[in-house]
């Protein structure tokens, strides 16, 4: 393993980095890297990750630890590193979720919890209903001192959890509640911990645990701090309160150096108990310094121009960034459409998509419909038209059982099934037989000395996928085929392992819950495929336009992005000069690399609440086309 001098080293896999992303790269102490749509904040992280590993900035047995928000982008990020990274390096490079990571400090030490606080194992975890969040806060209003039941009102089911829960640290023993708010608190957590069944754990509360557990037990932050001199928090504009009293609580101190890197107007978890000053608390906690980064690398000089209008309207003092993409489109970039009715907005769409794939050479997937809200109902209107040229539409935020389609396909265990089946269908499938003979010999604890042992899991490997590749010929699919299937597949992984194996799934029912989903997806998948390929295709999505919520596509980005329903009935909540709706549509248009098209159905409702971002757009050039 031979180290590299810090000023001879050199980014891997680019040409090189922009000067306000080699400031920051360099700098020794924490930093706030303001990293706008587009400007390579996920590049930038897997550069400095290489940086400190290859350089002996961080040096073994020390790691790196990268937080972020969604499986998708913690696995990501993973990849990148691995791809820069010479292998003796990239195994120090640990990148997990916020609630993975605190998950398994929660399951590893839960004796250590307080026993006030100790929940019981296995625990479950929990997603309440937004009906059960009411008639809770029902409850104790009813209960609660009549001096406190006026505010205790006022509470919304849709935020209590995480913006009141979220933000109140636990006492070292139980509540005492002196006001509104510690009391429903209080009652919060005693349905989570209630004594004698098993404890029913929200996330927001593992994190709360988390924090907790750090402060009861120094010596379990001292080995934290040992472990990761070095921390990466991914969207840091998201990061909530318990989160960040986490962070705190974990690495402050001045050994860690923290490196947050977002964009204040990207900030659109506020719903879900994000800080408002995420930012601020880093620079004055952490002494982290300030570096913005000025480049996009995503959207095209005319987008970029378009997204800086929005970006003052959110902040007055935002610095324009530099396109570094060129523009590849005739005409307007972005465009508002209009039409009367939702059969004639849904017909114009899939004509137009299926003409520009046709003429431009592009491929579904290259597109994305995009709603505020309830995407269901969008997908339920706009699919026949859709079909009639041949199109597909796929809808990420559909809900499958307590999960989304999306984060379905995220998750370790489906992808490594599915990458079983594709190599049931296909014999070459080089990238699928990787990913499921690592995980294989992973799951059944084999060593990388270990010769004979991966031998013999490796032959016992190849037996079964020649067995189920042999069967899958011989059987078309349907939902009774891909029921057998799906068991057969899951047995042979073995179940127990899994939870053995990956911490996510050790405690609690999140492997039922994927399990779950993952049958309904199969299963709709197979039914009525013409064979397997077809059937692995139709689940993942291949040749299909996605469909997502504006909080799903967060991270994302496509050739050609259409919102539909910028209307009052969407944006309901809109109110002018709301920062977080103005955010929402800032995020919605930055995810276009070439053109942006907002389509205004009359039928759908009006436009007075959202007045204000059509007249951005306006501002900043962008044609109506009445359709």
């Amino acid at each position: 393993m031979r180290l590299i001098r810090p000023e001879d080293w050199r980014p891997s896999g680019i040409d090189d980095l922009e000067p306000a992303a080699w400031n920051a790269l360099r700098h020794a102490g924490s930093a706030c890297v303001v990293a706008g749509p587009g400007a390579g904040k996920t590049e930038f992280l897997a550069q400095r990750a290489d940086y400190l590993l290859e350089t002996g900035l961080c040096r073994a047995p020390h790691r790196v630890l990268a937080i972020s928000f969604k499986t998708d982008a913690a696995n990501n990020l993973a990849s990148r590193v691995r791809k820069r990274c010479p292998p003796e390096f990239a195994h120090r490079f640990v990148s997990v979720t916020f609630d993975a990571f605190t998950k398994s400090l929660v399951d590893r030490f839960l004796n250590a919890i307080p026993a006030d606080w100790r929940p019981t194992r296995p625990y479950e975890i929990a997603f309440p209903k937004r009906k059960a969040v009411e008639g809770f806060l029902t409850l104790a209003r009813l209960s609660a001192p009549p001096e406190w039941q006026a505010e205790i009102a006022g509470y919304s089911a849709g935020d209590f959890e995480a913006k009141i829960v979220g933000s109140y640290r636990l006492p070292m023993g139980p509540i005492a509640p002196q006001n509104a708010a510690e009391f429903t608190i209080a009652r919060w957590w005693a349905t989570q911990l209630q004594p004698g069944q098993p404890s029913l754990l929200t996330f927001i509360g593992i994190n709360r645990l988390a924090e907790r557990l750090l402060r009861a037990n120094p010596h379990i932050r001292r080995a934290l701090v040992a472990t990761y001199p070095f921390v990466f928090v991914d969207e840091f504009q998201d990061t909530t309160y318990a989160q960040y009293d986490f962070l705190h609580s974990a690495f402050s101190g001045g050994q860690t150096i923290i490196t947050g890197v977002g964009d204040d107007k990207q900030r659109i978890m506020v719903f879900a108990g994000a800080r408002q000053d995420a930012f601020q608390r880093l620079q004055a906690d952490f002494g982290g310094a300030r570096f913005p980064l000025l480049f996009n690398f995503r959207s095209s000089p005319d987008l970029v121009a378009i997204q800086h209008i929005v970006a003052r309207a959110l902040d007055p003092n935002t610095v324009p960034t530099v396109a570094q993409t060129a523009r590849q489109v005739d005409g307007d970039v972005a465009q508002v459409w209009s039409s009367q009715t939702i059969a004639a907005e849904a017909a114009h769409l899939a004509q137009w998509i299926a003409n520009d794939i046709t003429t431009r050479g592009r491929a579904p997937r290259d597109y994305a419909l995009l709603v505020k809200q309830k995407s269901d109902d969008y997908e339920h209107e706009l699919a026949g038209a859709f079909a009639v040229h041949g199109l597909r539409i796929r809808n990420e935020s559909h809900t499958l059982g307590k999960t989304s389609l999306q984060d379905l396909l995220s998750d370790d265990l489906s992808r490594l099934a599915i990458a079983i089946f594709r190599l049931g269908a296909t014999r070459r499938a080089p990238a699928a037989w990787q990913l499921v003979s690592s995980s294989v010999l992973a799951l059944r604890t084999t060593g990388q000395d270990d010769d004979a042992r991966a031998a013999k899991v490796e032959a016992e490997l190849s037996a079964f996928l020649t067995a189920l590749r042999t069967d899958m010929a011989a059987t078309a699919p349907s939902r009774q085929s891909a029921a057998d299937f799906v068991r057969r597949v899951f047995e042979y992984l073995d179940l127990g392992a899994i939870a053995r194996t990956y911490a996510e799934y050790g405690v609690g029912d999140l492997l039922q819950i994927i399990l779950e989903a993952f049958c309904i997806h199969f299963f709709a998948s197979a039914d009525g495929a013409p064979n397997w390929t077809a059937c692995l295709d139709a689940f993942e999505g291949v040749n299909q336009i996605p469909m997502m919520t504006v909080h799903k596509s967060k991270g994302l980005e496509y050739d050609t992005i259409i919102f539909v329903g910028l209307d009052d009935r969407a944006w309901w909540a809109h109110t002018p000069g709301d920062p977080e709706g103005v955010a929402a549509f800032f995020v919605a248009l930055s995810r276009a690399k070439q053109r942006a098209i907002f389509a205004f159905c009359q039928q759908r409702g009006n436009r007075n609440n959202v007045a204000e971002l059509y007249q951005l757009l306006t501002d900043a050039g962008v044609p109506e086309i009445a359709i």
